[in-house]
């Protein structure tokens, strides 16, 4: 009988020890940050059919790089608590991930790289004297000096991805921490500046003053900046080629509103108060559909591409084809590819705009959204499938975990304290 007693107790020691063990193992793995090993590019990027709902388990980019996107946008609700998130979407997989530098800097206007490869940001709420730019590919950030400390508002970024525009200004101090405090201003003052990423110069062009909108031409050697209601035509040394007049009530699509054969100007409708209020709709919920229509490039012809409604133009997939960010009678998004030819639509994928948000009492809604220009012509959608969010965050670990071995650690003490109670070769019955 004490051979058995004692062979239960070590059976019992075994197994709550297995527990623990368990128990250290799935608090342990989720922090534990693997080689950095991001999904390899495909031979075509693609969308998820359905973008994933919020998840405050999301990875940092940073800590947990997933290779290159396919999408960067704003998502969250701000009802009862101010619980917002600056993602990006996978183009190769389906991962998400969370950009805490942004986060960092109360979620500042942002450009990601046509390739989906970089994310360049500044900061809405004081002068800089640095861009920060975060490569998706392997967690690094680095500066990228602009002189001495002004307020920048970034603009475009060329195609090839070797040059950004951005308007900058001084700026006063921001004493009440205003959120967009520096994009209202520089959108009244700023001059155009041009950087070349490669050299790391940066050309200021006064004559663009106050930039208001810019976009790239396909050949990236050339630009369209909007200055009160004209398109200044530009190459990127700063010489200009011409003006072209806009509508007065049309501004230009920022980044993606010169076409993919460079024909034609895609142009939005003004804020009500026009370029005098500041308003660039930085960190506006996108709900509002709009009409979109174009301006012909002079001296390049073709036909004159028809008007039509939409929440936000994202990019070319092709010269007669664009995607655009749609939206129903009751706020449902999606991202729909449009033949410009005909003006059917397709849908490629949607957004869960569901109750998920702040702690599942609120809708989630989308904010400041591209697309990696570059990687759209031929995009496709793929099953969405299951997110991947990368390792579990630290606090949570912390706060779950912690309490799961520490009752599994008291059970253990339990059973061990009710097996040393039992007399030695004695069975639990008394026989």
């Amino acid at each position: 009988m004490a051979r058995r007693s004692a062979r239960r107790r070590r059976a019992v020691g075994v197994a709550a020890w297995t527990a623990v063990l368990l128990a250290v193992i799935a608090v342990a793995v989720p922090l534990v940050r693997p080689p950095s090993q991001p999904a390899a590019p495909s031979t075509r990027a693609t969308l998820p059919s359905r973008f994933a709902g919020y998840s405050v388990l999301t990875a940092d980019a940073s800590r947990s790089p997933a290779g290159r996107a396919i999408a960067l946008y704003g998502y969250g609700n701000g009802e009862l608590f101010n619980m917002h998130q600056p993602l990006v979407a996978g183009a190769d997989g389906n991962t998400y991930r969370r950009i805490a530098a942004m986060q960092d800097r109360e979620l500042p206007a942002a450009l990601l790289s046509p390739d989906g490869t970089r994310v360049l940001f500044g900061d809405d709420r004081a002068a800089v004297t640095d861009l920060q730019l975060l490569d998706l590919t392997n967690g690094r950030q680095r500066p990228v000096p602009v002189g001495q400390a002004v307020g920048v508002r970034l603009l475009a970024w060329s195609p090839d991805g070797r040059y950004v525009a951005y308007s900058a200004a001084p700026v006063p101090g921001n004493t009440d921490n205003i959120g967009n405090f520096v994009d209202y201003e520089v959108a009244r003052t700023g001059t155009l500046r041009i950087l070349d990423l490669t050299t790391g110069n940066s050309t200021p062009v006064p004559a663009a003053t106050p930039a208001w909108k810019a976009a790239f031409a396909p050949d990236s050697h050339r630009l369209a900046v909007q200055v009160g209601r004209q398109l200044h035509l530009l190459d990127v040394s700063g010489a200009s080629s011409g003006v072209v007049d806009l509508p007065a009530d049309r501004q230009l699509v920022g980044n993606v509103g010169w076409s993919l054969d460079g024909a034609a100007f895609a142009t939005m409708p003004l804020p009500v108060d026009g370029q005098a209020s500041g308003s660039t709709g930085h960190d506006t919920y996108l709900t509002e559909r709009q009409t979109l229509t174009f301006v012909p490039v002079p001296g390049v012809g073709g036909p004159v591409t028809p008007s039509f409604d939409a929440v936000q133009l994202l990019g070319w997939s092709a010269p007669e084809q664009v995607l655009v960010l749609d939206a129903d009678a009751v706020g449902h998004l999606t991202i729909a590819l449009v033949d410009l030819r005909d003006g059917s639509r397709r849908v490629l994928s949607r957004f869960d705009t569901g109750s998920s948000c702040e702690f599942g009492t609120q809708s989630c809604q989308v904010f400041d959204l591209q697309l990696a220009t570059g990687l759209l012509p031929g995009v496709t959608a793929r099953d969405a499938g299951w997110a991947h969010r990368g390792p579990w965050p630290v606090w949570f670990m912390v706060t779950v975990g912690v309490p799961i071995a520490g009752v599994t650690v008291l059970m253990w003490w339990l059973i061990r304290r009710r097996s040393r109670r039992l007399p030695t070769g004695t069975s639990p019955t008394g026989n």
